[in-house]
């Protein structure tokens, strides 16, 4: 583990094929529009597909069970970091998103069929996704564990033999899982139990009820959760899997894609990119440029 600690992964959370193929059939209907606004800009505007700018709104889908990336806020309204992001970027574009409430573990698929035409959900560059979906990196990310309150990890390895919770369709999160494990192996001592779970207050809820040890996934989401309840805590935060991350669009928006990165930074540039992050308190997760596809680094 001591290499996904030092260096850039090259998985993610981000969602993993395999496990979600045949799973967008169980979205939900919930959605919302977020419209262009008078800050699009012509430059940016020009570079976007004429079908996608005559028709003017794009499909959106993520799961709004993980604050503060992607959440409902009161009155169903989606809310978060990366829908703030979306919205923005597109708005730059011209455009507007019309969101959807789809399992994480669905997401990919869904980008497939082209019911989905940005997802925004953490997704990040893995060997099951590249060449599949286009992926658009603009922040950095990590992972940590979320544990009972008082339970404390000097390194990963003091997690083996332990009921490990996962988050089903999480690539990345699912090969840190594995390397910890292979530790846990080499080191003769207990293999990880995997447990999975649809989201992650799912996995929250099995923490606080005893079902699992620790629960893997993204730093902000278990930051959130410990200030929120003092019933759980963090452990190793921020220091699992550090990496460049974003969202994805189907493969065949390759223009659209350049795009949106090009939106991004030009709000990198101007600022406006940093207020956003500053809103959330996520500076932390500033990247001097959006890159995409064989740009992100593995």
């Amino acid at each position: 583990m001591k290499r996904l600690i030092r260096t850039t992964a090259t998985m993610a959370a981000v969602a993993s094929l395999a496990l979600g193929l045949g799973a967008c059939g169980n979205s939900t209907s919930a959605s919302s529009a977020a419209g262009a606004s008078s800050s699009a800009d012509p430059s940016l505007a020009k570079l976007v597909p004429d079908d996608v700018r005559s028709k003017g709104t794009l499909a959106g889908g993520a799961s709004f069970d993980t604050q503060p990336m992607n959440f409902y806020a009161p009155g169903n309204k989606p809310d978060g970091v990366l829908i703030d992001l979306l919205n923005a970027a597109a708005g730059r574009l011209g455009l507007s998103i019309k969101w959807s409430q789809i399992p994480y573990s669905g997401l990919v698929p869904a980008l497939q069929s082209k019911r989905v035409e940005i997802a925004g959900a953490q997704i990040s560059k893995t060997a099951e996704n590249k060449g599949v979906v286009n992926l658009l990196a603009f922040y950095k990310a990590s992972s940590s564990l979320l544990v009972p309150a008082g339970k404390e990890y000097a390194s990963d390895t003091d997690a083996c033999g332990t009921r490990f919770g996962l988050t089903t369709g999480s690539t990345v999160n699912k090969n840190i899982a594995d390397s910890i494990d292979k530790e846990c192996k080499a080191a003769g001592k207990p293999e990880l139990q995997y447990l999975y779970f649809p989201s992650f207050n799912a996995g929250e809820d099995a923490i606080r009820a005893g079902r699992i040890d620790s629960f893997l996934n993204s730093t902000p989401q278990i930051q959130l959760a410990v200030k929120a309840d003092k019933s759980v805590a963090a452990t190793l935060v921020g220091k699992l899997a550090t990496r460049e991350t974003g969202v994805a669009l189907p493969k065949e928006y390759s223009q659209l894609t350049e795009a949106f990165q090009a939106a991004f930074n030009a709000m990198i540039a101007d600022g406006s990119y940093k207020k956003i992050l500053d809103k959330w308190d996520l500076a932390t997760m500033a990247v001097d440029k959006a890159e995409i596809n064989d740009q992100i680094p593995m």
